[in-house]
């Protein structure tokens, strides 16, 4: 595969992520403007709290976004990769963990309801896939390193 198509495929693939991403934040100022509709009310906060992850995730689609666009405009695959998977990789796992401890403690604790976590098994999997993207990011880190140290020598 040639470079100008590695940079082809990364900007049909930002057009790509951008539909599902603007889907996401077309929902969530749906529901901000159903919120004040209805009034700030008790169970506000507590919809605020239930859609934290979501706004983590829809973080973690922009960083997909940014890093297909500098693909798409010439950075180098080896530096904009290790990166991005650190952070939908941190996203990811911050997300499942908020989802599976945060959302019901926060909701235990302020509101009296529920347990005090939950188990959620799309978001422990999520999770998991978080902490190996970030793992994997730092292998990819040092592979590059180590590339650059070898391209030194020839």
């Amino acid at each position: 595969m040639t470079l100008e198509t590695l940079r082809a495929r990364a900007r049909v693939l930002m057009w790509l992520v951008t539909l599902p991403f603007a889907v996401l934040v077309l929902a969530v100022a749906v529901l901000a403007v159903a919120l004040l509709w209805n009034g700030l009310g008790r169970d506000a906060g507590m919809m605020v709290i239930f859609y934290v992850p979501m706004f983590i995730y829809i973080w973690a689609m922009w960083m997909v976004r940014q890093a297909l666009k500098s693909i798409a405009g010439g950075a180098l695959f080896g530096q904009v990769v290790p990166r991005l998977l650190f952070r939908v990789g941190a996203a990811l796992f911050v997300g499942a963990l908020f989802n599976v401890l945060g959302v019901p403690l926060l909701t235990r604790l302020i509101y009296d309801r529920g347990a005090y976590l939950a188990f959620d098994g799309a978001a422990i999997t999520l999770g998991v896939v978080g902490a190996t993207l970030v793992l994997l990011s730092q292998l990819l880190a040092q592979a590059a390193s180590m590339r650059d140290e070898l391209d030194e020598f020839f």
